[in-house]
């Protein structure tokens, strides 16, 4: 028998019930929850006929059919505990968990089977005052978690053939960075302290976030001066290692107190805004945008270590480790400044190979040069005036030349062209 009541006894107040799927030699036991007979047998063949379709693939895995119903916020939670397990900071966290609870509200998601790909292009074509970039970015976050449903649930991601929105290149000529003049004038006007974290920001190419949890155990200044960042005080989760420049390390040991100790902080009072930069740009009558409608800001300084490394002619896979970069491309075009860089230096390195290159006076192809010999030419008497014709035609005045010599030879007749063409089609009668 495939199925079977089990009624209730002193240690079961409930109908349970026990089944077979197909051949499977496996028996199923399941609590039916329930005092009434009739109840729990039509319970356990309902539950007996969704093995028997889920066991041939007519219907999802139960397990699948459960998540389907639960909470979506119950789904997301174990979501954030799977970000969580996997290294993602706070930030990161919750900054996923705003976007994609203001989007499930939006779009009035309550469950996996709520979630729509129509609910969502309409939520999004709605939102006239997102822009493209940060609607894309909601798309993001529903993604990503809805992915991780289709690894964990077997739920397939309603969102997977959604496409991104074009987001338009705001700055053609790419991110800004300052210029040695503009940096110059950004230390004369600010305060030591702020002096000393600008220049810091812009010949280490250390993140706002990063010099803000930098201590004085992570700057090493005795045998090989550089920055031990750890982990945790990082963008990318990752240790790594940053060289100082030479010229820093007598600033950072006058800055360093006497009394300090690994675990203190290098910028204890924080480290400055973008108003306080924006402030400082202003006193120094640096323009907050350039020509080209770019504006500055704190990532700048990390835009302008770069830049001036590709102008000094360092090598970009040099650039990429200092940069703390796991792409070139985002190394060289995401934060290189191509206003910057010395264009026409670079051109005129070609200035010797092109002189040397230099065309030489060309002359047209004689006959037979092509390497192709079909016939032998028919001989003819060479004029007087023919061999006045100059060999090569440059200018002008020797087209007027040879005109007037064609024009003027009265010795100059037209042969017939016999031995143009192939010789077998020339007895053919082609």
């Amino acid at each position: 028998m495939h199925k079977h009541l089990i009624t209730p006894d002193a240690k079961h107040r409930t109908y349970r019930g026990r089944y077979r799927v197909g051949e499977n030699p496996k028996v199923h036991e399941v609590t039916l929850h329930t005092t009434v007979k009739e109840v729990a047998a039509k319970l356990l063949t309902e539950i007996h006929e969704d093995a028997q379709r889920e066991s041939v693939g007519l219907i999802p895995a139960a397990f699948t059919r459960k998540a389907k119903r639960r909470p979506l916020t119950e789904l997301f939670e174990e979501y954030l505990v799977h970000l969580r397990k996997n290294d993602r900071s706070e930030d990161y966290v919750r900054i996923i968990k705003l976007r994609f609870l203001a989007l499930a509200k939006g779009c009035r998601w309550s469950c996996m089977a709520d979630v729509t790909t129509r609910s969502f292009l309409d939520w999004r074509n709605a939102r006239n005052e997102y822009q493209a970039r940060t609607l894309n970015n909601f798309h993001e976050a529903a993604r990503a978690f809805f992915n991780w449903v289709d690894r964990t649930y077997e739920i397939p991601n309603p969102l997977k053939r959604v496409e991104r929105l074009s987001v338009p290149v705001k700055y053609p000529q790419g991110p800004r960075a300052f210029t040695e003049d503009e940096l110059g004038k950004l230390y004369a006007v600010a305060k030591p302290k702020r002096r000393f974290l600008y220049r810091l920001w812009a010949f280490t190419g250390l993140r706002r976030k990063e010099a803000k949890r930098l201590c004085w155990g992570d700057v090493h200044l005795d045998e090989s001066p550089g920055l031990f960042l750890r982990p945790e005080a990082t963008k990318a989760r990752r240790a790594d290692w940053l060289p100082i420049l030479s010229v820093l390390v007598p600033e950072l040991r006058v800055a360093r107190p006497d009394n300090w100790k690994a675990n203190m902080l290098v910028f204890p009072r924080g480290v400055a805004d973008v108003d306080t930069l924006h402030r400082d740009m202003i006193k120094a009558a640096i323009p907050l945008e350039d020509n080209l409608g770019r504006p500055a800001g704190i990532h700048t300084f990390r835009r302008t270590f770069i830049t001036l490394l590709q102008r000094a002619g360092v090598h970009s896979r040099v650039i990429m480790q200092l940069a703390r970069h796991k792409s070139l491309r985002l190394t060289d075009w995401t934060y290189t400044d191509t206003t910057k860089l010395p264009l026409e230096e670079g051109i005129e390195t070609l200035a010797t190979i092109a002189a040397h290159t230099a065309s030489p006076r060309s002359s047209p192809l004689k006959f037979g040069q092509n390497g192709f010999s079909l016939s032998k030419a028919v001989p003819c008497e060479k004029s007087d005036a023919e061999d006045s014709f100059p060999e090569v035609v440059e200018t002008k005045d020797d087209c007027l030349a040879l005109e007037h010599a064609v024009q003027s030879s009265p010795n100059l007749e037209l042969v017939p062209g016999v031995g143009v063409e192939p010789t077998h089609l020339l007895d053919t009668g082609f």
